[in-house]
């Protein structure tokens, strides 16, 4: 699947010298930014939400009547999942989101619901973009765990961290959570991966699988 690594305002590096800086101290670059991103995710029980406002509610409206087929008696609850997902959905677009995932499917025997976002992060024009072990050490600093590792599409500040459960979700367990942010290449802006599942028994394996996803990641030119 891919996306493109900016949206309309969002900004980008504007030609220059490799290494240089803009009169505003902002890096600029001698060669283009990707395009967009490639991900690969299971093709079972991953649905795609573009965080476009004019495509959104079509796509929601399909995944809601997708999910309560035949169940004709159920339009309050049918409401409230349409809505709560378009809340979703507005929330992580106001926060520069690009793209949701929404998984639903069984492991082991087990349901499982799980999220994925992709959030483009512009930096501020004039403020110098820290180094991934820099941002790495300010966050272990706070006492959260937090590394820098090599993936195929350069280097990620990588957090595994839990949360308390979302009010609603009917569950006791906390929120398990795994996040990477990698640098768009040629660019002042970075990519956030943002996974997170309720099902604390199988966090070990979404883990796992949250991971070869973003190992996937891949920057088209």
């Amino acid at each position: 699947m891919t996306s493109p690594t900016h949206r309309p305002g969002a900004g980008s590096a504007a030609p220059g010298e490799t290494g240089a800086l803009a009169d505003d101290g902002t890096e600029v670059f001698d060669a283009p930014p990707p395009r967009d991103y490639r991900l690969m995710v299971p093709a079972e029980g991953w649905t795609r939400i573009a965080l476009d406002p004019q495509i959104w509610p079509r796509r929601i409206a399909t995944m809601v009547e997708k999910q309560f087929r035949g169940i004709d008696n159920a339009p309050h609850i049918k409401a409230e999942m349409r809505a709560d997902l378009e809340r979703r959905c507005q929330n992580a677009w106001e926060g520069g989101g690009v793209e949701l995932y929404m998984v639903s499917m069984d492991i082991h025997g087990i349901p499982v619901s799980a999220s994925l976002l992709v959030t483009v992060i512009p930096r501020p024009a004039g403020q110098a973009k820290p180094s991934m072990e820099a941002m790495a050490l300010a966050v272990s600093a706070e006492g959260r765990d937090a590394r820098v590792e090599e993936m195929p599409a350069g280097k990620a500040l990588v957090q595994r961290y839990k949360t308390p459960p979302q009010p609603g979700d009917g569950s006791t367990y906390p929120d398990t959570h795994y996040d990477a942010l990698f640098d768009v290449p040629n660019t002042n802006s970075q990519l956030l991966l943002s996974f997170s599942t309720p099902v604390a028994p199988l966090a070990d394996v979404l883990t796992e699988l949250f991971e070869s996803v973003a190992l996937s990641l891949a920057w088209r030119p």
